[in-house]
């Protein structure tokens, strides 16, 4: 699963130490599977003296978590990570399948909320973003040695610059613009400056999609040349659910639909180049000219903005 390091204006764990918590989230979520794994193949097995289901629905914290927390708090007291005990819902899954999907679902909640708060503050999410189904293929499709920024706000010169979808992987930039709609949406082009969106035919006209990804090129262009790095970079536009009915004259810019999203997919999964230091270099770039509003977490109802991840970073 990628990262998502960067979501909208929100404050961002990345922001605190890009070099530190990639490899953080590999190696947790490395061990969130073994140990989900472990406990459904025992609860399948019916081994009773391990832990089941119905003890980690007690409101009370049982005996049995306590010392597994205690335990892991032991392990991991350098950098003070726990880990909960699996749920209910997660063990009573009937596939090997279905427990790989719960488990991308709880990585997808545990990346949204590494994506809008760290120990000292907290961003508000708009609920729209946890349903969003670009960030979440992207988020659960893709590997963790891409860096997602999705509709980052960049500030140059004292200046806000709205960009929409950034993929940084160990060998390039995909700078990405989403056309959003379903399997009887069509995108055509009208002018130089405009395109058209049909669906259920109803037109609507919006800004030619070029005119974004040459905005985010001369951004992050500008950002790498301040750099003395160079790093090629692809320009996407993308209506993964709908068709786009548009003569490709432009080379450098690639159209994916429908039609040809699942190649494309796979193009995105072929990449298994490990992270690069260069890569941590331009994240922390990216991120030292990004937006961030937040505001401070109240210490006593810090718990309470964990409570949908089971994987809880108790300090920093």
């Amino acid at each position: 699963m990628a990262q998502l390091v960067k979501l909208s204006d929100y404050v961002s764990r990345y922001e605190i130490d890009v070099y530190r918590y990639p490899s953080r989230y590999v190696r947790l979520k490395k061990e969130r599977w073994e140990r989900l794994k472990q406990d459904w193949e025992a609860e399948r097995k019916g081994y009773e003296h391990l832990p089941t289901w119905n003890i980690y629905e007690n409101n009370e914290e049982s005996l049995l978590q306590r010392s597994w927390n205690k335990l892991l708090r032991k392990k991991h007291t350098e950098t003070k990570e726990e880990m909960s005990l699996p749920s209910k819902n997660q063990l009573s899954v009937q596939s090997i399948e279905q427990l790989k999907q719960a488990y991308r679902d709880e990585l997808f909640q545990f990346q949204m909320n590494w994506a809008s708060s760290t120990v000292s503050e907290i961003s508000q999410v708009k609920r729209s973003y946890y349903y969003d189904s670009l960030l979440n293929f992207l988020v659960k499709q893709l590997p963790d040695t891409c860096f997602i920024f999705y509709n980052p706000v960049f500030m140059l010169k004292q200046a806000q610059v709205d960009l929409d979808v950034i993929i940084l992987t160990p060998t390039e930039i995909r700078m990405i613009k989403p056309l959003f709609g379903n399997s009887r949406t069509i995108f055509q082009a009208e002018t130089d400056r405009f395109w058209i969106r049909n669906h259920n035919e109803k037109k609507e006209r919006f800004i030619h999609p070029y005119i974004s990804l040459n905005r985010m090129r001369t951004v992050l262009q500008g950002l790498l040349e301040e750099m003395n790095v160079t790093l090629p970079m692809k320009h996407v536009v993308l209506a993964k659910d709908s068709f786009i009915d548009v003569s490709s004259t432009n080379k450098r810019v690639q159209l994916i639909d429908k039609r040809n999203f699942q190649q494309f997919r796979q193009t995105l999964l072929k990449n298994q180049t490990p992270i690069k230091n260069q890569q941590l270099k331009i994240a922390d770039k990216f991120l030292s000219h990004s937006l961030t509003i937040s505001e401070n977490r109240v210490e006593g109802n810090r718990d309470r903005f964990d409570e949908n991840s089971h994987i809880t970073i108790e300090k920093d």
